[in-house]
């Protein structure tokens, strides 16, 4: 079965490779036909997934990888965005090499790893399907989209005010809104995207720092952590939040919280967290098998049915059980972030949105 976590025997580097043999890895060529790639990963018989994920959903959509191919065991550590970068580039410094595959939450931090050749070129059998917001060239993947939602608890609002918040981010400015709604100030990728579009130089008239300060004259509910705010709606002391990710609601829905959730237009959509084979991989063709695996059909199912999060595949049903309830409006209008632009003005956009939120208080 997957491991939840790494023995410390294997995390102070009990795989242990020169990095001159590290390089040689990333050089050799490998099996391009799937059965072949198979018995070669099949001979390895492990992979080891750093994953930003929360644990628990990574661990049910490894445990599909290894149904499909028996032989083939996961090891899964959970380590978020700057944290697992971090780690990594230590491993690498101190040739002790790990990891085969990376999932990481923090788009320039792979972009460094692209740049300075830590990770495996390795173009997926899918790489046409994917849309080029959501690759990195061939060497990183983002398996699935991370969309922004109001998430509501249904006790709390009512049609037509589900309508309003759905039909575009203006809607919690209405006046019967003041004082009924949670957010927060918590530095993330999902805190910060729709910041980054509130302050889009080409939104600037529809949003800008004047349309913060009325959100903050709505008198909202302030957290520091993002999760904290969801839980508050869930227990209903407010009635939704102002914004949270369509994944930890469908993942909350599912265990039967009193909770749903619309997607005001434009929905910022982006690739939450990057995935790619590493070029000091101990186990490179499980690494490889497990990277097309991941953003396969099969794999899109088993994160849409395991995570929560819509593919990101082209002409790819939603799988989700969630698309077939009637309340349930799929994303309309996408608002695709600019990487650019998110790392030079992360820190300050972050700043204007915390300064002027809690200037409410």
């Amino acid at each position: 079965m997957v491991r939840r976590y790494l023995s410390k025997a294997t995390a102070a580097g009990a795989l242990l490779l020169a990095g001159s043999a590290g390089a040689a890895l990333a050089q050799n060529s490998y099996p391009a036909d799937e059965a072949a790639l198979y018995e070669a990963a099949k001979a390895e018989g492990t992979v080891v997934w750093y994953t930003s994920a929360p644990l628990e959903p990574s661990i049910a959509v490894a445990l599909e990888f290894e149904k499909k191919y028996p032989g083939i065991k996961v090891e899964a550590l959970r380590l978020v965005g700057v944290q697992q970068f971090q780690r990594f580039m230590e491993e690498v410094q101190a040739n002790q090499h790990n990891v085969d595959v990376l999932n990481l939450s923090d788009q320039p931090s792979m972009q460094t790893l692209i740049a300075e050749n830590h990770v495996a070129d390795w173009r997926v059998p899918t790489h046409e399907r994917i849309p080029d917001a959501f690759r990195m060239g061939e060497r990183a993947y983002a398996p699935y989209q991370t969309n922004l939602a109001i998430v509501y608890n249904v006790n709390g609002v009512t049609q037509e005010e589900i309508d309003i918040l759905g039909k575009d981010w203006k809607g919690v400015l209405d006046p019967r809104f003041k004082g009924r709604f949670a957010l927060n100030t918590m530095k993330c990728g999902t805190c910060y995207a729709a910041v980054h579009m509130f302050l889009d130089p080409k939104l600037q008239q529809e949003f800008g720092e004047a349309f913060i300060q009325q959100v903050a004259d709505q008198k909202p509910a302030i957290f520091g952590e993002s999760l904290a705010a969801l839980d508050r709606v869930i227990a209903g002391e407010y009635d939704f939040t102002y914004w949270h990710f369509e994944a930890i609601a469908h993942t909350k829905w599912q265990q039967g919280a009193p909770i749903r959730w619309v997607y005001p237009k434009p929905t910022p959509s982006f690739g939450n967290a990057w995935q790619a084979v590493s070029s000091y991989a101990p186990h490179p063709n499980a690494a490889r098998l497990f990277q097309n695996w991941v953003t396969s059909e099969e794999g899109a199912s088993a994160i849409q049915l395991q995570y929560g999060s819509s593919t990101v595949l082209k002409e790819f049903a939603d799988a989700r059980s969630v698309s077939k309830e009637p309340w349930y409006k799929p994303l309309e209008e996408p608002y695709y972030v600019d990487f650019d632009r998110w790392g030079q003005n992360y820190h300050r956009d972050m700043e204007i949105w915390t300064n002027i939120i809690n200037s409410s208080r």
